[in-house]
């Protein structure tokens, strides 16, 4: 049922885009039309009633001008597919209005005592027919609302005439018009498959891209909390000095470990390790949207966490000691847990490399460790600055 409804929306689509396509053709092959029907009204003018004549082209140029300003105004129409409707009864009674103008030029302007007129005549309304194939194949109902009754009364007035010729030159006609019939056919069905072809191949891009999305974010983020995984550390980095040395700002790093991890992880087991790690990581969070701060927080080892600033060391120095309380304070069975934090912070634009940032922050992690744990140490490049 679901393929049905599937199919069943595509095939929707199609039509609203050769409707579409057909529509947009009009303000093009309208006005050569009415550049054909002047070459009528030149080689007629002085061969027919030149009221009748006039009367004629009146009637095409206000047909054509209407049909030309319609098509404008569903043009500037939002697009909306709910309109189909009316947009395809649109084209095809305003084909069918111009085929019947130009097949009443049969009608009006034959004259088999003329031979140079009937030959001009056929030319002229060929030409228009097979002018009408390339744009009104788009939707081919179109193209036979035009065709039949642009063609059919000048095959008519020869099929009416006596003598051989006639008769032989009516086939070749009738010939010709199924021909183009034929082909205005094939010509949709090349159109039609072209826009599924196109449909399809906008499908799988999205997929494509949704695709890539996902392997990003698997490739880019830790599967267990959910934040930023080292590659992600790694690709921040490089973005943040790109940036910090062209502007001079400065750049913080804050790491953080969890203190006694392997032995909490022995006494308790895995899983509640685990959630002690996914708990850490939603207060990281939490702690960035409190402090208003652009860093992203990222898991860089097995209890490590990382978080890049660009901004002053005091910053640093805040959102660390609101880390260190908010472990802490985290919910959950077992012992307290704890985390020590390091925070170092270099300028980029001085020279000071990244491989000094992360040695300096790690510095300042190892003597958080050492001096005991559940502290904080800042480092501003040359040495501790704080400790606590």
């Amino acid at each position: 049922m679901d393929n049905d409804v599937d199919v069943a929306g595509l095939d929707r689509r199609v039509r609203h885009k050769q409707l579409l396509l057909l529509m947009g053709h009009l303000p093009l092959v309208l006005p050569a039309s009415l550049l054909a029907a002047g070459l009528v009204g030149w080689g007629f003018w002085n061969q027919v009633n030149q009221k009748m004549l006039l009367a004629w082209l009146g009637a095409l140029l206000a047909l054509s001008v209407g049909r030309i300003l319609v098509s404008w105004y569903f043009m500037r129409q939002p697009d909306d597919i709910s309109r189909d409707r009316q947009l395809k009864w649109f084209l095809l009674i305003g084909a069918f209005l111009s085929g019947s103008v130009w097949g009443m030029a049969g009608l009006m302007f034959f004259d088999p005592g003329n031979a140079y007129s009937f030959a001009f005549l056929t030319l002229i309304l060929g030409g228009t027919l097979s002018g009408a194939l390339g744009s009104h194949s788009y939707y081919f109902p179109c193209f036979v609302a035009f065709a039949i009754p642009d063609f059919l009364p000048l095959i008519w007035e020869f099929s009416r005439q006596e003598g051989e010729m006639y008769d032989l030159i009516t086939l070749a006609m009738l010939l010709f018009l199924l021909l183009n019939l034929y082909y205005s056919k094939k010509h949709e069905d090349m159109i039609t498959s072209s826009i599924r072809l196109q449909f399809a191949n906008d499908s799988l891009l999205n997929e494509l891209r949704a695709s890539n999305r996902e392997l990003h974010q698997h490739s880019y983020t830790d599967p267990l909390t959910g934040i930023g995984n080292r590659r992600q550390f790694d690709l921040d980095m490089e973005q943040t000095w790109q940036v910090t040395e062209t502007t001079g700002a400065r750049v913080c790093l804050i790491l953080m470990d969890v203190d006694h991890f392997k032995a909490y992880n022995d006494k308790y087991g895995h899983p509640q390790g685990d959630r002690v790690l996914r708990e850490i990581a939603r207060v990281m969070l939490h702690v960035c949207e409190e402090h208003k701060v652009r860093g992203r927080p990222m898991r860089i080892g097995g209890e490590e966490f990382a978080l890049l600033l660009k901004g002053d060391l005091e910053l640093a120095r805040d959102i660390a000691h609101t880390l260190r309380q908010a472990v802490r304070g985290m919910p959950g069975e077992g012992e307290e847990v704890t985390a020590s934090i390091g925070v170092a912070m270099v300028s980029p634009s001085k020279g000071e490399t990244r491989k000094m940032l992360f040695q300096s922050a790690d510095q300042a992690l190892y003597e958080a460790k050492a001096g005991g744990r559940d502290q904080v140490v800042v480092i501003d490049g040359q040495g501790p600055a704080n400790q606590s």
